[in-house]
């Protein structure tokens, strides 16, 4: 079997992570929040895993940690790419979610009784405007810490001398 570069392995974890997303959300029915979403982190941790496991298993020579590295780095990179993209296209197309935490905002703001009307509505504009681009952030800075330390991790292990 021929081996696959780092940014093609990323790419086939990516599009596993967008599949396993979109069944949770659109068929299982299941929140965006919640426990569901270890599912694609650990599919995400297993992924950079395979990436550094297939290049020591398909190198004869002693590897660099470096290497190990930059072989972990190209494959969360893609990942992380693939993942913030959706991210965007998905609250695009499900603009009910900010919606219903908007409420749930205003909700819990009037139990408090100690803002008006106008600070209330002013405060759910205000969240509407930055709601996407913390979100993109949010993902963004999740895959790659979580990329990164994998690979850091892995390339840690894979590069010690016997």
């Amino acid at each position: 079997m021929k081996n696959l570069s780092a940014t093609y392995k990323g790419l086939v974890i990516g599009i596993l992570m967008l599949i396993i997303a979109v069944i949770t959300f659109y068929i299982l029915k299941l929140p965006v929040t919640g426990n569901n979403q270890f599912i694609p982190m650990i599919i995400f941790i297993a992924g950079i895993c395979w990436s550094l496991l297939s290049l020591k298993m398909h190198t004869e020579t002693v590897v660099s940690f470096k290497t190990y590295f930059s072989e972990g780095f190209k494959t969360f990179v893609v990942v992380a790419l693939i993942m913030v993209t959706y991210t965007f296209v998905f609250y695009k197309l499900n603009p009910q979610i900010l919606e219903n935490a908007l409420k749930e905002n205003n909700v819990l703001a009037l139990k408090q009784g100690n803002h008006t009307p106008a600070e209330i509505d002013a405060n759910s504009d205000k969240l509407r405007s930055i709601f996407m681009p913390m979100m993109l952030t949010i993902n963004t800075i999740k895959y790659l810490i979580l990329g990164a330390l994998v690979s850091l991790i892995g390339a840690g292990f894979l590069s010690q001398k016997k």
